[in-house]
């Protein structure tokens, strides 16, 4: 078969320009949409007169043994044939006959493979909402299991405050539940026909748009058909989501590498998601996390590799646009393992309260609540209070001493306030320190419970918005 423009041109097309303009390598992975296209496209046509019922009966028998083909690993891929709407035009004239030529009747290429992006960004969004979504379920439950944990609380990489370990795996938590969100938008952006509109000016047709919109599940119907060829923007909000996604991710996963190091010891990860070294016998790579961390990278640049390719396109359709495949796929394949690692890892992850203790003791991450007990307890003004607390940490450091091995001189030296001991410890504590934490939003435990049943409702209530899609 000839390919689906030639009538134009004289003379063979220089290999170059084949190599150059190939898609299918990449619109192989949209065939199933690009199937459903067609299948609803032969039956609009029917509808308008255009085909009879006979040529849409074997055209659609025609699509279904194509699509077995394509599923099997029987169908034979032609880079002359440029991209899969040649591929199935072709292979369908060979099943069928000259019935097969009526089916591209009332549509170009350009609205072709607009409508089939759309049906792999909606399909691929309520995908990747699914396993973060199960993401969100395995942080819940490892939150749950650890809600009477406490690890410390970082700022500027340095001990801060005492911290519950759910209370920090619910913050991952809420930021992975608005990717949800981004991906839910995503999915309405894409939930739009362009299916109809032609090269870009409409057809010359008695079509029924209507019905595409309703036999493909859309939302609604692009309004213009130039807007309908030549906006990305459901690829873009898709590769945002995953962009955004991935940096989450990666920010978890780094916090993985550094909990699982020799340093922190605060976790131990699964060996199924650990490898070891050709050389190092004693090495377990935390491999997993450090490929996520990887594949985020590769979503940014997906969405700065669409971005630029669209910044200097006039409207409507260039050939550019063929490049919006090679970020969507990857991007949409990165998310997928990303969720399902950081799944894995959270599952999978043991946390070792020996270290958490150690870590917390040696950090002094319970200074400013013996500042503020000072304050509330003792009525000394903060700031005053705050050096009290900085003189005993700067004693305690350099004697290589924990808040809880401060000796009575070393308190003495500090403030008659610290000589009372069951002030003294009562404020030290790390458990009451995070108890202390009782605003809505909070690591106390009472707050920590609050907040498990609240994530869990808002998991609920989102997996219910977008399953009802």
């Amino acid at each position: 078969m000839s390919r689906l423009w030639e009538g134009r041109q004289t003379g063979a097309s220089d290999d170059v320009l084949l190599e150059l303009g190939a898609s299918i390598q990449l619109d192989i992975e949209l065939y199933r949409e690009d199937l459903a296209g067609s299948r609803a496209h032969a039956k609009m046509l029917e509808r308008a007169g255009i085909l009879t019922s006979t040529d849409l009966g074997a055209i659609l028998e025609g699509l279904n043994v194509i699509e077995r083909e394509i599923e099997t690993g029987k169908f034979e891929i032609k880079i002359e044939l440029e991209d899969i709407h040649t591929h199935v035009e072709s292979r369908l004239t060979q099943l069928i006959g000259p019935a097969a030529g009526r089916l591209h009747t009332a549509r170009s290429r350009n609205d072709q493979i607009a409508v089939d992006t759309h049906l792999y960004v909606r399909r691929l969004a309520r995908e990747i909402m699914e396993q973060i979504s199960g993401l969100c379920d395995a942080l819940i439950q490892k939150a749950e299991a650890e809600v009477d944990s406490v690890l410390p609380g970082y700022t500027h990489l340095q001990v801060a405050q005492p911290v519950r370990v759910s209370h920090h795996l619910l913050a991952h938590f809420w930021g992975f539940l608005r990717d949800i969100e981004r991906f839910t938008h995503a999915y309405n952006t894409a939930n739009r026909l362009p299916l109809g509109s032609g090269a870009l000016a409409g057809v010359n047709y008695k079509t029924d748009r209507e019905f595409l919109r309703q036999e493909l599940g859309f939302f609604e119907i692009y309004q213009n058909s130039m807007d309908a060829v030549a906006s990305r923007d459901h690829i873009q909000d898709f590769l945002y989501a995953c962009t955004s996604f991935g940096v989450r991710a990666s920010r978890f996963a780094e916090e993985i590498i550094l909990w699982n190091s020799v340093e922190f010891g605060f976790i131990k990860i699964n060996d199924g998601l650990t490898t070891g070294s050709s050389i190092m016998p004693q090495k377990k790579n935390p491999d997993a996390a450090e490929l996520v961390r990887g594949r985020a990278g590769r979503n940014t640049g997906n969405l700065i590799n669409l971005l630029m390719t669209l910044k200097g396109l006039p409207f409507a359709y260039n050939r550019d646009l063929q490049e919006d495949r090679t970020p969507l796929l990857d991007s949409a394949k990165n998310t997928h393992l990303i969720a399902r690692a950081l799944q894995a890892l959270v599952r999978g992850m043991t946390f070792q309260k020996d270290r958490l203790t150690a870590s917390l003791d040696r950090g002094f991450a319970t200074a400013t609540d013996l500042a503020d007990a000072l304050v509330l307890q003792k009525n000394i003004p903060f700031r005053e209070a705050h050096h009290i607390a900085g003189k005993l940490v700067g004693l305690c450091s350099e004697q290589n001493l924990t808040l809880a091995q401060a000796t009575p001189a070393m308190r003495s030296a500090c403030s008659e306030h610290l000589t009372d001991d069951a002030f003294y410890l009562e404020s030290i504590s790390t458990i009451n320190s995070t108890d202390r934490k009782i605003s809505q939003g909070g690591t106390a435990r009472i707050r920590q419970i609050e907040q498990l049943a609240i994530a869990k409702a808002a998991l609920a209530d989102r997996a219910q918005t977008w399953s009802a899609k």
